[in-house]
Formats: structure tokens, C-alpha cells, sequence
């Protein structure tokens, strides 16, 4: 039978991961830059307004495409949640789109179709989008790009009457 101090000991390394795994991993330093109550739709009412700020978005990507410069990446957008991780309730259709443009030498590895994730990025404007035609989207210009793996936690969602939805 473990003693009480090993069983403390281990529920506190127990407690300390799962804080740690559900931490925001958005660096300090430029989280801090972050205007963090500018979301979408307010960018595409006013795109010009909001040039050269840096946001934090999220989504799922839908497109990548390499140019020029590095990559262009089109995703589809979901708020985030408090850990900077984007979480769509059940059903729910994303919010817009916006493009994100990656310097070839930073494009992450695990980046593929399908993947959410969590940008930080300097707006520059709109741009238009080619997989559909005349739409517009903002663009960022990437400072720092999350990945995030498939989440185990059930994405649940309490209804007004009571009924909850998986």
C-alpha cells in the first residue's frame, strides 16, 4: 500500500500534467501583443482599420497552397476557446474563412488537411480566394502557428431545453 506522501506526490504530478496539457501555448511574450477581443467578422467589416495588428485565430485548414514566398494556407474559422484552441460546438458552421501566409522554412510538419489550429499573425489586408470565386478573405501574415492534435475531450453542448448534443 503506497504511503500518503507518494500518493500526494503522484496526484500532483497528475494534476500539474493535465494543467500543463490544457495551458494556452501561445509564447508570452507574444500573447501580450495580441488583440485578443478582435475577432473575425469585426476584421472583415473593417479590414484597413485593423491593418498591422496582430490577432489570434483559429480553425480547421482547408486548403494549402505553395507560392512564391512559403505557403499559402486557407482555413476555416471557429473561436477559440480559453486555452487558444479552436472548439466549434457541436454543428456549428464556421464564422468565415481567412488565409494565413507561412515562410517555407516555418511550416510546421504535422500541418495537413483537416487539422485545427490556432494562428498568430499580423493582419495585412484582404485577399481573394481562389477556391472560391470572388470571395475575400483577411490575411495574416504568421508569427506563430499551433497545430493541434485530435482532442479526446467529448465536445459537449447543454441546449436550452435541456437537450445535449456529443
Amino acid at each position: 500500500m503506497p504511503s500518503v506522501p507518494l500518493c500526494k506526490l503522484l496526484a500532483g504530478v497528475f494534476i500539474w500534467g493535465l494543467l500543463a496539457g490544457c495551458a494556452g501555448r501561445i509564447p508570452p511574450q507574444l500573447a501580450e501583443q495580441v488583440s485578443w477581443k478582435l475577432d473575425l467578422p469585426e476584421i472583415r467589416r473593417h479590414p484597413e482599420a485593423y491593418r498591422g495588428r496582430v490577432v489570434a485565430l483559429g480553425g480547421t485548414v482547408t486548403h494549402i497552397n505553395a507560392v512564391e514566398d512559403g505557403y499559402r494556407v486557407v482555413v476555416s474559422e471557429f473561436p477559440l476557446d480559453g486555452s487558444s484552441r479552436p472548439r466549434p460546438a457541436v454543428n456549428q458552421l464556421p464564422r468565415g474563412m481567412f488565409i494565413v501566409m507561412i515562410p517555407r522554412h516555418v511550416l510546421p510538419s504535422d500541418l495537413r488537411l483537416g487539422v485545427e489550429l490556432t494562428v498568430v499573425g499580423e493582419i495585412r489586408g484582404m485577399a481573394a480566394v481562389p477556391e472560391a470565386a470572388g470571395a475575400e478573405a483577411p490575411l495574416l501574415e504568421s508569427r506563430h502557428i499551433q497545430v493541434w492534435s485530435p482532442s479526446w475531450w467529448p465536445r459537449l453542448q447543454l441546449g436550452v431545453r435541456g437537450d445535449i448534443g456529443i
